[in-house]
């Protein structure tokens, strides 16, 4: 069961990272665009680290007849779809995400996997930086509404984003490495030995 479920995330994932060689030959919306108003849509993938004390709880009591050095869940990757909504210097993006984290141990022969999927949207100010201001920081935030699960334990609620960033255009790609800060605290998700 937790094999075909491990195919279909990998499956999924690169039917994802497909899209996005699609997107990326498709004309970007840029920050400093000097139109007024532009749509464009676009995809994004990341990797994040995080401190599910819940979860991290399970799976050590889980792996109590184990000897382990590290039986934290701590890092999960991700991809989003979206569509920028924008002006010269601010932006509006409604968004998808789907985050998920696998742990695998080995000589346990268990395998855990936690799983977000995060509709919401952000709005972003951008600061141009330099003479040319073809470069960008910018700063944002907004509101996603988080489905989250982990083994048979499902959650959901309401969280928020900040985001700081650079938008980095090189010619027709426009690259936006951004770093963000996502705050959502699901009560009664698990077990009441595990409540987070």
């Amino acid at each position: 069961m937790k094999t075909n479920s491990a195919r279909f995330k990998f499956l999924s994932i690169a039917g994802l990272l497909s899209l996005m060689l699609f997107y990326i030959v498709a004309q970007p919306v840029k920050a400093q665009d000097m139109r007024k108003f532009a749509i464009g849509p676009g995809i994004g993938i990341g990797l994040g680290f995080f401190n599910p004390a819940g979860v991290n709880e399970y799976i050590a009591a889980d792996l109590s007849e184990y000897i382990t050095t590290n039986a934290d869940l701590y890092m999960y990757e991700e991809v989003k779809a979206f569509l920028n909504i924008k002006t010269k210097w601010f932006d509006v993006v409604p968004l998808v995400e789907y985050a998920f984290g696998p742990k695998v141990v080995v000589g346990a022969d268990e395998s855990y996997f936690f799983n977000r999927l995060s509709p919401g949207v952000t709005a972003d100010f951008f600061i141009p930086m330099g003479m040319s201001g073809k470069y960008a920081l910018f700063l944002g935030g907004g509101a996603q509404y988080h489905m989250m699960t982990f083994e048979e334990f499902k959650g959901e609620g309401l969280g928020y984003r900040f985001q700081l960033g650079f938008d980095l255009q090189f010619g027709s790609f426009n690259l936006q490495p951004t770093n963000i800060f996502n705050l959502a605290n699901i009560k009664n998700v698990f077990p009441a030995d595990y409540d987070n």
